[in-house]
């Protein structure tokens, strides 16, 4: 309650009433001195965990502040619930100014102001720069300031600008280094920068080098990778070997490495010419006497030209020997003596290889000469006379039959793979088949060489009995002799029971071959048969289905009948007792059931097609039964 001035003056002006107004007064404040004790009284009793069973449960900090920083003179009615009406509005206690915005529930928790909720609240995520390092310690105000939040800048150089240009180990601005500090920095400090020598990988001594040793006057952009950008004077002054004068390369790297500690470390990789052989031993000088060391030829014959034109024994000039020395004499020699020559073109065996070169190239040609053998050997192939070459036409390719291999004409095999030798025919002599001395275009069938065999053959007629004029089909090629032939008769018409002892000439008995069914062979058999008789009862022309080809008797027949006659009476009835006619398409039934028909009739009434005759028996009982 709030007594205004004015109105207690007023009261205090009229007479009489001045011991009135004290005494109000001091009524009114004993009151309200009463309650308030009261009301501080009644909250001392209150806990934190009283107050959580209010709708304002206490959380983090709000837990161990005082009833009186929330509840301003201990007025609860109306305190406000939102975070930004207590500390704010009330309190006032945001040092940004609501800069970073009024709500606070949006980062912070009642845990404390500086415990920001990572969900709700994450640098990176919302401004696009993550704090690492150092710049997770700072304030925001640090690099904010105070122009505000929605204006801050990422990159390095826009906060650190001044740090780049007051840098002066080494000066930042005077070296050209690039303002992206991250490069050499890391987010923690400034000291211990490291940066990555990419353009220019250091390696051997360079790595144990200061900066100021490549970087002299301050200079690190812009400076060139090539050796001799830092090293001319080294090169220069190089004098074992003298490498200016010799024309050696620019690029050191070529012989000493990028690796190496030291100058004395060259190593000469001689790729453009392998040093092998004699070259391994000698002096560089010995090749680059006159001190040119780039743009020499790498052929043998510019070195050695004299060698070759004063070679006589042979005289490759005159021989007209390649210039290729590597040839003959390699690329590992240590003289010139033992060179071997790659015969390549003209493969050296057999009695070739025990020729001496003038042998064959007896008027100093070494070039150019045929590989033909009948080239060298025409006298050796118009001599021969056993047998005559000439005469018979063989051919000129004298490796055919005498190889390649041969020490001498004798023992000649000829690959007889036209006319494969085999049986009697590897006895033979080769005059025997090749009479007239003919070797060539002769035929390879039988007949060609043996048909007068074949006309006087008795013992069957091959002739009359028109056998195949292809003797390989029974005498095969292996045979030593006319006897033993062997027809294989399955792969015509399989030879089965009965045939199987039969002379050829029994069915033979024309010259042209037999027929291959049975009828054709045995009408007679089939028409003179009376028990039963084939021909009366129209039994089927092809014996087979009852006298099978495995049988040696006809008694052997065995008749699919289709109506058992193998079971109950039937298996003791004759053909006749139902086949009562020669015709034995025919039966009748009724010898042996002779029902009365009228009670047959009688029945089958509720049969429908019923018919009183053995056609119609068969039809409703093809097994025989009731």
């Amino acid at each position: 309650m709030e007594i205004k001035k004015k109105h207690v003056l007023k009261f205090a002006e009229r007479p009489g009433r001045v011991a009135l107004l004290v005494f109000a007064v001091a009524v009114f404040w004993g009151l309200a001195l009463g309650v308030g004790s009261q009301q501080e009284q009644d909250i001392s009793q209150w806990t934190a965990e009283t107050h959580d069973r209010t709708n304002f449960p206490l959380i983090g900090k709000h837990r161990t502040v005082s009833c009186r920083e929330c509840h301003l003179n201990l007025v609860f009615e109306g305190t406000p619930l939102d975070c930004e009406a207590c500390h704010w509005e009330r309190r006032q206690d945001d040092r940004y100014q609501l800069r970073l915005g009024f709500r606070c529930g949006e980062c912070h928790t009642p845990l404390s102001w500086k415990n920001v909720a990572p969900n709700k609240w994450n640098h990176e995520f919302a401004t696009g720069f993550p704090l690492r390092g150092v710049h997770r310690t700072l304030d925001c105000v640090d690099c904010h300031g105070d122009s505000g939040f929605e204006s801050g800048k990422i990159g390095c150089f826009d906060c650190h600008s001044e740090d780049y240009s007051e840098a002066r180990e080494p000066d930042h601005a005077a070296a050209g280094f690039p303002t992206q500090c991250q490069i050499c920095h890391n987010n923690s400090r400034w000291e211990g920068a490291a940066f990555t020598h990419a353009g220019f990988v250091l390696q051997g001594q360079h790595r144990l080098l200061n900066c100021s040793d490549c970087h002299r006057e301050g200079q690190f952009v812009g400076l060139s990778t090539e050796c001799r950008a830092c090293h001319e004077q080294d090169y220069n002054s190089a004098k074992e070997p003298d490498h200016k004068q010799l024309g050696s390369p620019l690029e050191c790297d070529l012989c000493h490495g990028t690796g190496s500690r030291s100058w004395a470390n060259a190593e000469f990789s001689h790729a453009a010419f392998l040093l092998k052989g004699n070259h391994r031993l000698a002096s560089c000088l010995q090749c680059h006497g006159s001190g040119q060391y780039q743009g020499l030829p790498s052929d043998c014959v510019s070195c050695h030209r004299e060698d070759y034109d004063r070679a006589d024994n042979p005289d490759h000039q005159k021989l007209g020997f390649p210039t290729a020395c590597e040839s003959c004499h390699g690329d590992r020699a240590r003289s010139w003596e033992g060179a071997k020559f790659d015969h390549s073109a003209f493969v050296l065996k057999g009695q070739h290889k025990l020729a001496d070169c003038s042998d064959c190239h007896s008027s100093g040609q070494f070039a150019g000469l045929p590989s033909e053998c009948f080239s060298c050997h025409k006298k050796d192939y118009d001599g021969a006379e056993d047998p005559d070459h000439a005469a018979s036409g063989f051919p000129f390719e004298c490796e055919t039959c005498h190889g390649t291999r041969a020490d001498t004409w004798e023992d000649a095999k000829f690959s007889h793979t036209a006319f494969p030798l085999t049986g009697q025919h590897k006895l033979a002599q080769c005059s025997d088949c090749h009479a007239g001395g003919q070797y060539t275009g002769l035929p390879s069938s039988c007949i060609s060489c043996h048909l007068d065999d074949y006309r006087s053959a008795k013992d069957p007629d091959h002739q009359s009995l028109n056998f195949s004029t292809e003797c390989q089909v029974c005498h095969g090629t292996n045979a030593q002799t006319w006897e033993g032939a062997q027809f294989d008769h399955a792969a015509i018409w399989p030879l089965q029971g009965a045939h199987t002892s039969l002379d050829c000439s029994q069915c033979h008995v024309s010259p042209t071959n037999p027929p291959r069914e049975c009828y054709d062979c045995h009408s007679q058999d089939y028409n003179s048969t009376s028990d039963p008789d084939h021909q009366a009862a129209g039994f089927p022309t092809s014996c087979d289905s009852c006298h099978f080809p495995s049988h040696v008797f006809w008694t052997q027949a065995v008749f699919d009948h289709q109506f058992p006659i193998t079971s109950g009476k039937h298996s003791i009835a004759s053909c006749t007792d139902c086949h009562t006619t020669s015709n034995y398409k025919e039966f009748y039934c009724f010898t042996c059931h002779a029902h009365n028909q009228t009670n047959m009739d009688k029945k089958h009434k509720n049969v429908g097609g019923y018919v009183y005759n053995s056609l119609n028996c068969y039809a409703c009982h093809p097994q025989g039964n009731d």
